[in-house]
């Protein structure tokens, strides 16, 4: 039974012009998901382990405005906060199925982030505020993750130091930087925000921070260097490095008794076959680890998330279709769980997946956040 629920989302924030009205948000029951879109036949992954939604959430997305950026989710507390050139920043209750809040935003939106208890929100300025002889980039919003605004700021710098970032163009990230300060990168170049007043400088470096794992009384610095996975001590000295080339640093990985791993992702084939393949290294630097037996189907790793003992959602494309996409969920015993494949249809928006709690959240086409069901109330791991 397809069950519809009619929200009333009020957009807050500072003064601007007069919002239209909200559409309203459709939320499907996992019996309607299942029934609406039914599962394609797609025989690379006939024998995985397969999962439907818990429930599909349409967000109240503006067709009448162009989708230049998509981003998210990002788990901040009990929601996950998602952006869109159509929307602005949505907080979605992923249990309930409902919207906590929204924070408007010009056509132009990078990836939220993240920082203790707050949710630092960049985007175009709705109402272009002066900011003498300076360049205006943007503007910065900072909300707890309850939706309570602490903070709104024009991000502004130095004509001539910025220029770069300006003209910059392709994908964003926003990283922290300091306690006080944000790193904004687009394309190639990178700008240091300062939350206190907004003022923009260009940053050290545009490269995404190191994952740092600390065990015991020592700690490694890793990071994905030309393909190479690196390990440095905290004073820049390179402790061990992987001969071998991969696709992506996934994330650390805990298991009971053991030292922790680097969890990495490589594209590869077998017998004519694209797949992406989990390996697990020894953080430690002896280099041993282990590798998941079922590799994932595709032709490309679109995102990633994991959890904080090392579950990971893989976000894949299976081919060159652009409309065959799914989720692979592995444990952190490199076991695969689960598969999910999304609505076979043309794609051309990013699709953001993210870890929760009690959840997987996926963020897909815009405007539809889908809820799978958690890792550890999953399907039994298939060895």
């Amino acid at each position: 039974m397809l069950v519809r629920v009619v929200l009333a989302v009020a957009l807050c924030g500072c003064p601007r012009k007069a919002d239209p009205p909200p559409v309203p948000v459709v939320v499907h029951d996992a019996a309607a998901a299942v029934e609406a879109r039914p599962t394609p036949p797609w025989p690379e992954l006939a024998d995985y382990p397969r999962v439907e939604p818990v429930r599909v959430i349409e967000l109240p997305a503006r067709p009448d405005v162009p989708r230049f950026e998509v981003a998210g989710p990002v788990i901040a507390g009990d929601v996950a906060v998602v952006a869109s050139s159509q929307l602005g920043f949505a907080a979605v209750d992923w249990r309930r199925g409902q919207i906590v809040w929204t924070k408007p935003a010009g056509e132009h939106v990078a990836p939220p982030l993240v920082r203790g208890d707050s949710v630092v929100l960049i985007g175009e300025c709705v109402s272009p505020p002066g900011v003498g002889d300076d360049h205006l980039l943007g503007c910065v919003r900072v909300v707890t993750t309850a939706g309570t605004d602490e903070a709104y700021l024009a991000i502004h710098g130095n004509p001539k130091k910025v220029q770069a970032f300006a003209a910059a163009a392709g994908a964003q990230d926003v990283w922290p930087d300091g306690e006080k300060a944000v790193r904004w990168r687009r394309g190639d170049a990178a700008v240091t925000v300062d939350l206190m007043t907004g003022v923009a400088t260009p940053a050290a470096s545009a490269a995404p921070p190191p994952l740092v794992i600390q065990y015991q009384d020592r700690r490694w610095d890793i990071t994905l260097l030309d393909g190479r996975i690196v390990a440095r001590d905290p004073k820049g000295k390179e402790l061990w490095a992987t001969k071998e080339a991969f696709t992506a640093l996934v994330g650390a990985v805990w298991l009971p008794g053991q030292s922790p791993g680097v969890r990495v992702a490589r594209q590869t084939a077998f017998d004519h076959q694209p797949e992406i393949m989990l390996h697990d290294i020894d953080a430690t630097g002896s280099l041993h680890g282990q590798v998941a037996v079922k590799p994932a189907p595709g032709i490309q790793l679109l995102g990633w998330s994991v959890s904080p003992v090392g579950d990971a959602a893989l976000a894949v494309r299976l081919d060159n279709s652009l409309r065959r996409d799914y989720i692979a969920a592995y444990t952190a015993a490199a076991l695969l769980a689960w598969v999910w494949t999304l609505p076979d249809t043309p794609r051309a928006d990013p699709v953001g997946v993210a870890i929760a709690p009690d959840a997987v959240v996926v963020f897909h086409d815009g405007d539809t956040f889908t809820v799978l069901p958690a890792l550890s109330a999953s399907q039994n791991p298939t060895p």
